[in-house]
């Protein structure tokens, strides 16, 4: 028969009265191999697959006791090809074509999780080798059907995507990104982290308990907040953006500050105060920082618009060497949750999911209105845009950002090394936690990565309780979340600083080439100071005659034209020359007062 939601029939026996014996012996299993169209004629045989099948989902192991399996690991289609495109529509083709389902024979929800190593977990990217069982199809887990095997020999697993530390990067400042899986210091129960009762959370103009996320109650609540404290504090990242946060002000990011601080042993890290808008949603997006390595420059600035059911958030930072920055912490629409979705945020069946119209105004809002006011207020034009944007890497947002210009630092630093996820949903990984550098600050990005230590882990994992009839939670840094953490490395570039009473200047007069119509002098720079000036050096000719210009030029700074001298730094008693060519049409007097100035324009 065909269930409702089924793409085939299943095979089954109905209404039989007896069963007999007929025959015996042993059976060898057929070969069989992934990818296959095809499976369907191998339905109720005995067979092997002939080569190492790899971990693509493990969420329903818990629940009961599958694994969904496939020939190397499947890559969610939009974030290798644009939505709706032919590519795109071919390796959906291919993954629906490379799926097995590896089940526990059981039926039900396993009194034991199978398949877990002693360690205690089994990560997607992890294989198995030589299974064999009988192919079945029928319901899975999260609904409807698939290919399944049922095990007649124990499964051989091998640990081929072991758990890591956090990813190493060239030195610099550390931003990540981190969603903390609905930390909410209220809980479900109406108690909230100090004890007290009759507590609620606020969504629009109601508070009610029900409208809580996250933890049921006390035990749940620190099982959550030890595992999302450790990831945090392995990561170490100087600026961390934080999604899924309770939306009560600074109580519940407070609360997950001082218990990094405390198992960190020192006040590591600060609140960045929230904006004066933070939206009313359930959650909200927050900060944290390191002031003992960077300076918040001012107040945290927000979106309220009504596009942005979560508005993004931003803050701007200055380093010890005075480099400046800013961070745009966002959380698009979800996927999901489509009831009243319609027209352009239906789900088009392309991968995409509901409300892609609804993400794609939140980035058009971003380029054409926010990012443009971050810029005004830090009156600087390094901005790095990181969250959770719920969509993968060539969907309409993304690809309406790179368009704008914003540099995708996953695509960059990543995508070279193999398939970049942070994700996994259905049997498929992409990544819908982002990096995107507008092209000043890309310039200054010395490497991105992704830490794989929450999408690979089963769910099962995680902090509640009473989901399972076993136990498997572990303390530690592991399925701290559903989303993995991204982390980028900026090596910022000192400002300008103006050092010219720290040399001796030499001006010759300007001549004129004949032959050529052009003015030409040198000007050279003694150091006096007595210690080395740092580069790059410029020569910057400000005040110069109108109707002068600076054939030569480096560049314009400020409406002044400057030139780079060569040689980098300047040593103590060294001196540097440069000449200086000149247009001068109108045979004008040539005069501009000189200033040397250090650091990268």
């Amino acid at each position: 028969y065909r269930p409702g939601s089924a793409p085939r029939t299943y095979t089954e026996f109905t209404e039989l009265s007896a069963v007999s014996k007929v025959g015996s012996g042993s059976i060898n299993p057929t070969n069989v191999e992934l990818p296959n169209a095809d499976l369907a004629r191998y339905e109720g045989m005995l067979v092997r697959f002939v080569t190492p099948l790899t971990v693509n989902q493990n969420k329903y192991l818990g629940e009961r006791g599958e694994l969904t399996l496939s020939y190397g690991r499947r890559e969610n289609p939009t974030n290798r090809h644009p939505a709706g495109s032919p590519e795109a529509a071919l390796l959906a083709k291919e993954n629906a074509a490379n799926e097995i389902v590896l089940d526990d024979g059981i039926f039900s929800t396993p009194a034991v999780i199978p398949y877990l190593f002693e360690d205690g977990t089994v990560r997607a990217g992890d294989t198995v080798s030589g299974l064999t069982g009988v192919l079945d199809y029928g319901a899975i887990g999260g609904g409807g059907a698939a290919f399944k095997v049922q095990p007649t020999e124990e499964p051989r697993f091998s640990r081929d995507n072991p758990r890591s530390a956090p990813p190493q990067l060239p030195a610099g400042v550390k931003v990540a990104s981190a969603n903390v899986l609905n930390f909410f210091t209220t809980f479900t129960n109406g108690r909230d982290a100090w004890g007290r009762t009759g507590q609620g959370c606020t969504v629009g103009s109601t508070t009610t308990a029900g409208n809580c996320r996250g933890a049921d109650n006390q035990a749940e609540f620190e099982r959550q907040r030890n595992q999302i404290v450790a990831s945090l504090k392995a990561l170490d990242a100087d600026v961390v953006g934080l999604m899924e946060i309770q939306n009560n002000g600074d109580v519940a990011v407070g609360y997950l500050v001082e218990q990094l601080n405390a198992a960190i042993g020192q006040p590591t890290y600060a609140v960045v105060p929230a904006p004066a808008t933070t939206g009313t949603d359930a959650i909200r997006v927050a900060m944290i920082y390191k002031p003992a390595v960077l300076t918040l420059q001012g107040g945290a600035l927000s979106d309220g618009d009504r596009v942005n059911n979560r508005p993004p958030m931003a803050a701007t930072f200055k380093a010890g060497n005075g480099g400046r920055f800013s961070v745009v912490v966002n959380h698009f629409k979800s996927k999901g949750s489509c009831g009243g979705a319609s027209g352009g945020d239906a789900d088009p069946g392309n991968g995409q999911g509901c409300w892609d119209t609804a993400r794609l105004n939140q980035a058009k809002r971003l380029t054409s209105y926010f990012l443009p006011q971050v810029v005004q207020a830090s009156s600087d034009p390094d901005v790095l845009v990181i969250g959770d944007l719920n969509a993968y890497a060539f969907e309409n947002p993304i690809n309406h950002l790179t368009a704008s210009g914003m540099v995708n630092q996953i695509e960059r630093f990543v995508r070279p090394a193999g398939m970049p996820y942070s994700y996994v949903f259905d049997g498929t990984a992409g990544y819908l936690d982002h990096a995107l550098a507008t092209n000043s600050l890309s310039q200054q990005v010395a490497g991105a990565a992704e830490w794989h230590n929450n999408a690979d882990e089963p769910e099962t994992l995680d902090y509640n309780l009473g989901d399972t009839p076993s136990d498997p939670y572990r303390e530690g840094a592991y399925r701290a979340s559903d989303h993995d953490p991204v982390v980028v490395s900026l090596t910022l570039t000192a400002p300008t600083v103006d050092v010219t009473a720290s040399v001796k200047i030499v001006r010759s007069g300007v001549s004129l080439n004949r032959a050529t119509g052009k003015y030409s002098g040198t000007v050279s720079f003694t150091n006096t100071s007595g210690v080395a000036l740092a580069g790059p050096l410029h020569l910057r000719l400000e005040g110069l005659t109108a109707g002068v210009t600076l054939d030569n030029k480096s560049g314009e700074q400020g409406g002044a034209p400057y030139l780079t001298l060569p040689g980098g730094g300047l040593a103590p008693g060294a001196t540097v020359t440069v000449t200086t060519v000149f247009s001068n049409p109108a045979k004008a007097a040539v005069n501009y007062t000189a200033k040397l100035i250090s650091g990268t324009y």
